[in-house]
């Protein structure tokens, strides 16, 4: 906070500054935390380490395979690059890019959803093992509902790259926060009356007010909203696929991962699904408010430097940022862990979440402390990556470290029950990271060479 006060006492444009820059990702992330745990705090003491907040949690897993894996890829490996450059030669060629991406993506997600729905039944059983009789119907009809969140995401998400690539870095921030407000209204407002379904109903209110708040500031970007649907395969359009398939093995991974952690989690004692969230979500706080905004914040720079085939503009751009990335996380997950015991009981403590629950989480939450600079370099390096278009080096070995991550997990979930799942994860990043930062120099010299 010491070095944004002066950083805007610096800055003769402060609206630049809290609207446009990376500290305004670093704010609005703040904000979305803030409510984040107050949402878990309202859920550790409503729920406790309890079956029903297993299967809630559960619900999420399916829908966001579906929307990372067929829409997430595209946007996050290919848009910002495509985008930018058309941007630039012209407002209206970027802009009908992005509804091409729209369209199809929408129509794409809806169809595997309505398949997924019809085969919930069959999944359920090989997706959480753990779960019998009437908790696994839950699942399955809390699922169901669920299915609809990857479409309004779907949109949400387009219009957020439109907003990280013109550095409307406010607006695309804020939506998180507005979704965790959703899910808070469903916990207090619906859940009393409707149960575990007005749970989910408020994660779909919430999703849409994810959506609504990036419709805004598009207006002021001259963004033309059409009805017309365009299912054409432009050049730009191949190319996003191009790009974006050696993405979806990644994702498919990182999701596949996420599955298998609720899977093994779900045959463990009652609250481990529970405990592996809430940990996931202190732990991801560093990376969010500091890793993916750094990483963020500096995506369209380097890529419209790779662009321009300035390259010596990159590497310093580059090197910069991870630096200051890498020095942010250290020192973030350092004082996670060691606040991490007077923290959650601070924050999550009482009603249903006892002490050992508290003793539990604290313990889970300081071995998932390791990984928090290991992912946000791993966030860095993939921008970098994407910046040079090149999506299948950072896809391959990142799929391959997440199976050794699950193979980890797997192997020692018998010994060390849920701490397997952060031991795993952050050996997994680990070995992702190191082959990352060998290749990169070589990727970038070729770059250099051909120019």
């Amino acid at each position: 906070m010491i070095k944004f006060l002066c950083a805007l006492r610096e800055k003769t444009d402060w609206r630049t500054l809290l609207l446009h820059s990376s500290w305004s990702l670093t704010l609005t992330s703040g904000l979305s935390y803030f409510f984040g745990l107050l949402r878990d705090r309202i859920f550790a003491h409503t729920f406790g380490l309890s079956r029903t907040l297993d299967i809630y949690n559960a619900s999420f897993v399916l829908p966001d395979l579906l929307q990372s894996l067929f829409i997430g890829t595209a946007l996050s490996a290919a848009f910002v690059p495509i985008f930018t450059k058309l941007y630039d030669e012209k407002r209206c060629k970027g802009y009908a890019y992005s509804h091409q991406v729209l369209t199809l993506g929408v129509a794409l997600i809806t169809g595997i959803g309505i398949i997924c729905a019809f085969l919930m039944p069959y999944l359920a059983p090989y997706l959480v093992p753990g779960f019998e009789g009437a908790d696994l119907e839950k699942y399955i009809m809390l699922s169901r509902v669920m299915l609809f969140s990857p479409i309004l995401f779907a949109i949400s998400m387009t219009y957020g790259r439109i907003l990280i690539s013109v550095k409307e870095f406010f607006w695309w921030g804020l939506s998180p926060a507005l979704y965790n407000i959703g899910i808070i209204l469903g916990a207090i407002v619906l859940y009393p009356h409707l149960g575990m379904l007005g749970l989910v109903l408020g994660t779909l209110f919430g999703a849409l007010l994810h959506l609504s708040v990036r419709l805004l500031p598009l207006k002021k970007e001259k963004y033309h909203f059409k009805t017309r649907l365009d299912f054409r395969l432009t050049p730009e359009i191949k190319e996003t696929i191009k790009l974006a398939l050696p993405k979806m093995l990644q994702y498919g991974m990182w999701h596949f991962m996420l599955l298998s952690f609720t899977g093994i989690t779900s045959t463990l004692s009652e609250g481990s699904v529970a405990v592996y969230n809430y940990a996931r979500n202190f732990q991801s706080l560093p990376v969010s408010l500091l890793g993916i905004a750094i990483a963020l914040a500096a995506y369209p720079t380097l890529s419209h430097d790779a662009g321009k085939g300035n390259y010596e503009k990159f590497t310093r751009d580059f090197r910069k940022q991870r630096f200051r990335s890498l020095f942010y996380t250290i020192l973030a997950a350092i004082g996670l862990a060691a606040l991490s015991k007077p923290m959650i009981r601070l924050l999550l403590g009482g009603g249903e979440f006892n002490q050992a629950d508290v003793n539990l989480l604290s313990s889970v939450l300081m071995v998932y402390c390791i990984s928090v600079p290991l992912e946000s370099m791993m966030h860095m390096y993939h921008r970098a990556f994407y910046s040079l278009r090149n999506t299948i080096i950072p896809s391959l070995m990142h799929a391959f470290s997440l199976l050794m991550a699950i193979l980890i997990a797997l192997n020692l979930k018998d010994s060390i029950g849920v701490f397997a799942i952060p031991v795993g994860f952050s050996v997994g990043l680990g070995l992702h990271i190191t082959v990352l930062a060998t290749v990169f120099p070589m990727l970038l010299k070729k770059r250099r060479q051909k120019c």
